[in-house]
This record gives structure tokens, C-alpha cells and sequence, in this order.
């Protein structure tokens, strides 16, 4: 008897069933659920506008494809130059440059990136479906394939600009050629595995973690068969770090300095471990600088000057990080355990934490998505279903003739699986929880699940008992788990802001009034309301607005900036200068602020200031040239009415100088 028959049969309960059949059947499923979803992330203002992590991605990506030197065409005027091109990189690099190429083909679309996500989405499908089928028959695919292709949260962020569609489709592709390469101990899969995982560690570098377990993986299956297993894995290793190198030769060509991948290891490792941590991320690292986006870390740098000393790089600050962490953690090791434990409730449990964006009300808010399944620990319960039959299926009576192969087949991936599974929520632990860090981990479970469709006819009699089993672990992650307040106020003020963005005021209003409505205190929804008052031409509404921002965050260095601006405006240039003053000493990297200081200098006949606070300015955009024509077109104009006045121009006439000459 042919023991691929034999397993189909059992897998899917009718012989006569295809894989082909199957396959189609969950791609067209996987298909159909993500075209509505595509049309409706077509008309949001959010993807044409994105924001925080999101929006760094699209400004990094759009710098790679059209140029840095146009970013002003797209990035906020109040946004610090991220130095894309002078520095390390901040976040992993995979998937902007995968962004920044279909930029360059679709003419910048937000909707093509959107596009081209959805279809990694269904490439995962088939990639699940294939590596489930092989092992454990067409049945199982379609299973898995089901269970991904369905899962609303897979399809919610193959609309945002983020890299858990690409980092799925990666960690598949290497789980599938690492099999093959198994099987056929061909080398073009073996190379084709560590091609993938290279990729996925560009892509986050938690990834890496895949790299030991399936080390010990193939030395368990080397083990079992009696094969030399260390020069695979030793041939793996180098495949990864090969694919990693360039990452770490550009940051060395660009910044002069030694970094593998990203530089934000030591920041994101402090943000998940120190005194004040609860298992989420915090905006206000050591109390030093506010660290709300990636677009904050030049203003943090520039504070931890103060500690490190002048000039100090990317790699010293995020090494300083990692040192206050690492003392943290050696310091207090049973609020580790404590911190470590709810940070696992959370990756485990079935509230949807939010990051950049509340996902828990966006999906609520989306027609597309609000039905689809389904909590994160019911996956989580049908893959310890899955477990729990295939380990009684190993312990229990034979499968039959001619069932070793499949067998041994079945149980090499369930392995593989685990092992992969493990490693990944392992690797999000020392940092901090996020609904969209544990969506990577869904296709594992997925695959485990699967693992029942074989073994439930064949272990009728204990299959009960492995239901109780899943069902006890489905309410052990739920039942008191830790909650966070999800109340509406940071969603609505994220869909205003999106709103103003685009254009539409009115739109923007009501999501604010309706965040004031949740916390009538809100800074994020009153200084946003602020904006949206300045912006339409009511400068003493605005100011009221400003100020009550700056009552509760009284370094807010927007809002500062902008209070100042209404005072020159209504002639008040002491108040306007000091309040320029302010917002510097709150974001030392925001060149705005000494500029206006620069101004006001100028205005006032102190030539000496108005050139150091210009000079200060200018150096802190020199690579976007941003305010230097600004800066030579006011001093030209300035020089000749300052010396008609007998004023000394020669700070002026220096700065000038150095302005006009070729770098």
C-alpha cells in the first residue's frame, strides 16, 4: 500500500480528496477574506498618513527609493532628520527596504505595499499548507492553511505598514527548506533555509534565536538516523551570518561603527527591564528624554551626552541601555521573575495589546475583521490539542504497517515546531508584550494544531482527554490575566491625527472631542485640538489649549515651540525667546527652536547670538540642508541693514562664510 494514500486517507477522511483541491481551496479562502479588508485600508486616512513606527518606515523606505534629499515632500516639519544615510540602523532594515522597492515601482502607493503584504499573506498560506501536508497529509494542510489564512490578526497587519507579513512568510520559507533539506540532503536547501532565516533576522532580529533551536533540532534528527549533524549546523550558522553582513558592513561604511544589525537592542531590553517596567513599553526612558518614536532617539542621545561625553555614538548609548538593564536585572532577580511572568501572561493571554495603535479597536471598528477568528489562547489551546494526541499516539499501540516513515515524518516536524515555537516566544520575554510581536508565533501554532487531524481517528479513546488538556490551558491563560485600560482616548486621538493629516479638519475635530469626552485632560487630545485651533486661524483658543498642555507636561517641547510662535507673533519677542529657550533645553536635537532663537537675536541687534544659535541650528540639520538656504537668504538680506546701523556684523559675515563654503 502506498503510505502517502494511506495518510491522505487518514488526514482528510476521504480518499479521494487532492492536496491541489485543498490548496486551492485555502488560498481562494485566504483569498476572499483579505479583498474586502484590502478596499477598506484603501479609503483610510491612517494608511496615507501613518504614524510612529509605521510612519518611520514609510519616511525610511521613501528616503531609500526617491532620495533623502526630498523628505520634506513627506516627513512633518516637526520631526527630527532621522539621518538615515549617516547612521546606523535604528530598526531592522528588511522590511523597509522591502517597502522602499515597491515604492520605487508603484510611484510611492501605500495601497501597492498593502498589496504585495496581502500576497505574502497568502504565499504563507501556501507555504503552511505544504509543510503540513507533506508530513501529515492534505487534510492537516488545509487545516493550518485554515487557521492562518483566517486569523484576523495576520490580516490586520498586512495592512499596516509593519513587518510581521514578511517576517511570516521568512520564518516559513526557512522552516520548509531546513525539512526538504532533511529529506533530500540536497545543499541548495540548506542554503535556501539560512537564506530565509538571514532575511527574517534583518527583518527582526529576534529571529535569530531560530538559528539554536534548529541546531538542536538537527542534532536530535541527526541523532535518530545515526547522520553527521555538525557540519549542518555549522554550515547553517555561516549561511545566517553571511546574510546578515552586509547589514553590518553598511553600518560600518556609514557610521564608522561596528553594529550588526540595529542599534535599538539596548533601548527596547532597558525598556522591558528596570525599576519602573510593568511588562509594556514606557515613553520615558531613565527620565531623560521622551521616547515616543523612533524620531526621539537624536533628542535622547543628545541628553545622554551629559553622562557619556561629547560625540557619543549609537553603539555607546545603546550599550549605556543595556548596562542599566543588565545591573537591573542582576540586582533584582525576583522582580525579574515576577516582570518575566506577566510579561508571558500577556504575550499569552487574549487581550490585544496595543503599541502604536490600538488593535483591540480597530479591530472592533473594522467590518472586515470584527468576526473573523480568533483569541490568541485558543490557538494556543488547539495546538496543545495537537500535542497532546501526537504524544499519545507515541505512546500508545503501533500505527500499522508501513507507518514508520510517516511516523518519524510527523514527529521530525512536530519537533522542528516546537522548537521553533519556543524559541520565538522566549525571544520576546526580555523586552516588552505587543499584540503585533506575538502574531509571528500563529503560524507554529497553526502547524501544531494540525498535528490532530492525523491522530484523532486513531486515538479516539484518549481524545477526550486531550480536549480536557487543551481546555485547561485555554483558561489558564485567560482566566485572570492582566488587563490593560483599552477606553478609546489613544484611538480616537490616533484616527485624529490621521484625519488632520489628510486634510480633513472636521473629521479630525470630532475624534478629538471624542477622546476629551474619555479623559477631558488628555495631552495627546488637547494639544492635537491646539494644532487643529492655530491651524484654522484662532491663535487665542490655541494658546489656551497650549498652556493646558504644558500644565501637565511641562517639557512638551512642541507645544512649547508653539506658544512661542503666538508670542512673536502678537509682539511679545521676550516671552517668545524665552519659550524658544525652553523648547530647546526639552528636545536639545530640534532645530527649530535655536533657529527662532537665532531670529529674535537678529531682530534685536545681538549679532554674536543670532550667529551662535544659527550655527547651532544648521549643524543640527546639515544632512537634510533643511534650514541652511533659509539661514544664507535671511543673513544676506540682514548684513547690509545691520551695518547700515553701525551694528558689528562680523559674527554674521563669519557664519555667512562658512554657510557659502563647498563641503
Amino acid at each position: 500500500m502506498n503510505p502517502e494514500r494511506v495518510v491522505g486517507s487518514l488526514a482528510s477522511g476521504r480518499p479521494g480528496r487532492t492536496p491541489k483541491a485543498f490548496l486551492a481551496l485555502a488560498l481562494l479562502v485566504a483569498a476572499l477574506l483579505r479583498v474586502p479588508y484590502f478596499f477598506e485600508r484603501g479609503s483610510s486616512a491612517d494608511l496615507r498618513q501613518p504614524t510612529v513606527d509605521a510612519g518611520f518606515h514609510d519616511d525610511w523606505a521613501r528616503s531609500l527609493a526617491f532620495g533623502s534629499e526630498d523628505a520634506s515632500d513627506w516627513r512633518p516639519t516637526h520631526y527630527a532628520d532621522p539621518h538615515f544615510d549617516s547612521s546606523p540602523y535604528l530598526r531592522p532594515p528588511g522590511f523597509p527596504y522591502l517597502l522602499a522597492g515597491v515604492y520605487r515601482v508603484s510611484g510611492g502607493s501605500h495601497l501597492a505595499a498593502v498589496a504585495v503584504q496581502m500576497i505574502l499573506g497568502c504565499l504563507s498560506v501556501w507555504l503552511l499548507f505544504s509543510l503540513a501536508c507533506r508530513a501529515l497529509g492534505p487534510g492537516a494542510g488545509l487545516l493550518a492553511a485554515l487557521l492562518l489564512g483566517c486569523h484576523w490578526a495576520p490580516i490586520y497587519f498586512e495592512g499596516e505598514l509593519h513587518a510581521p507579513a514578511l517576517l511570516i512568510a521568512l520564518e516559513l520559507a526557512f522552516a520548509a527548506c531546513l525539512l526538504r533539506y532533511h529529506e533530500g540532503r540536497r545543499w541548495g536547501w540548506l542554503a535556501g533555509s539560512a537564506f530565509a532565516l538571514g532575511l527574517a533576522v534583518l527583518t527582526r532580529p529576534n529571529a535569530l534565536l531560530y538559528l539554536p533551536a534548529a541546531c538542536l533540532w538537527l542534532a536530535w534528527v541527526g541523532k535518530r538516523s545515526a547522520r553527521a549533524w555538525g557540519r549542518d549546523a555549522l554550515w547553517l550558522c555561516a549561511g545566517v551570518l553571511l546574510t546578515v553582513l552586509p547589514a553590518t558592513l553598511r553600518n560600518r561604511a556609514a557610521s564608522g561603527q561596528w553594529v550588526p544589525v540595529t542599534t535599538n537592542f539596548g533601548i527596547n531590553l532597558y525598556l522591558g527591564n528596570h525599576a519602573g517596567a510593568d511588562g509594556l513599553i514606557g515613553e520615558d526612558p531613565a527620565g531623560i528624554a521622551t521616547f515616543k518614536t523612533c524620531y526621539d532617539y537624536p533628542s535622547l542621545m543628545a541628553r545622554l551626552e551629559t553622562i557619556l561625553g561629547p560625540g557619543a555614538s549609537h553603539g555607546d548609548v545603546s550599550d549605556w541601555f543595556a548596562d542599566q538593564a543588565w545591573e537591573w536585572i542582576g540586582d533584582h532577580p525576583a522582580e525579574l521573575v515576577a516582570l518575566t511572568w506577566r510579561k508571558l501572561r500577556w504575550t499569552l493571554g487574549p487581550m490585544e495589546v496595543g503599541h502604536n495603535k490600538e488593535v483591540a479597536l480597530e479591530r472592533r471598528a473594522s467590518p472586515a475583521l470584527r468576526y473573523l477568528p480568533m483569541p490568541f489562547p485558543w490557538m494556543l489551546g488547539l495546538a496543545s490539542l495537537g500535542c497532546l494526541l501526537h504524544w499519545f499516539g507515541r505512546r500508545g499501540a503501533s500505527l500499522g504497517e508501513a507507518r514508520e516513515e510517516e511516523d518519524c515524518r510527523r514527529h521530525e516536524l512536530a519537533a522542528l515546531t516546537l522548537c521553533l515555537l519556543v524559541a520565538y516566544l522566549v525571544s520576546l520575554l526580555p523586552f516588552f508584550a505587543a499584540a503585533r510581536y506575538r502574531v509571528p508565533a500563529l503560524p507554529w501554532l497553526a502547524l501544531l494544531a494540525s498535528l490532530s487531524v492525523p491522530m484523532f481517528r486513531l486515538q479516539r479513546s484518549r481524545a477526550m482527554l486531550a480536549l480536557g488538556g487543551a481546555c485547561a490551558l485555554v483558561v489558564l491563560c485567560t482566566w485572570g490575566a492582566p488587563q490593560v485600560s483599552q477606553s478609546g482616548e489613544k484611538w480616537h486621538v490616533e484616527r485624529a491625527i490621521a484625519q488632520a493629516m489628510a486634510g480633513n479638519p472636521a473629521a479630525a475635530r470630532l475624534e478629538l472631542e471624542l477622546a476629551l469626552d474619555v479623559n477631558p485632560t488628555s495631552p495627546r487630545a488637547l494639544y492635537e485640538l491646539a494644532l487643529l485651533e492655530h491651524g484654522q486661524g484662532r491663535p487665542a483658543k490655541a494658546r489656551q489649549l497650549y498652556e493646558r498642555v504644558l500644565r501637565s507636561q511641562p517639557t512638551h517641547h512642541l507645544a512649547l515651540f508653539n506658544v512661542a510662535t503666538l508670542q512673536r507673533e502678537a509682539g511679545d519677542l521676550a516671552g517668545a525667546l524665552s519659550r524658544f529657550e525652553e523648547a530647546e533645553a526639552a528636545s536639545p536635537m530640534f532645530a527649530p527652536a535655536p533657529f527662532n532663537q537665532g531670529l529674535l537675536h537678529l531682530r534685536a541687534g545681538r549679532m554674536q547670538k543670532a550667529a551662535r544659535c544659527l550655527e547651532r541650528a544648521i549643524q543640527l540639520e546639515r544632512p537634510a540642508q533643511r534650514l541652511l538656504q533659509e539661514a544664507e537668504r535671511i543673513l544676506g538680506q540682514a548684513l547690509p541693514e545691520a551695518r547700515q546701523a553701525g551694528l558689528n556684523v562680523a559674527p554674521l559675515e563669519d557664519l555667512l562664510q562658512r554657510l557659502r563654503t563647498p563641503r
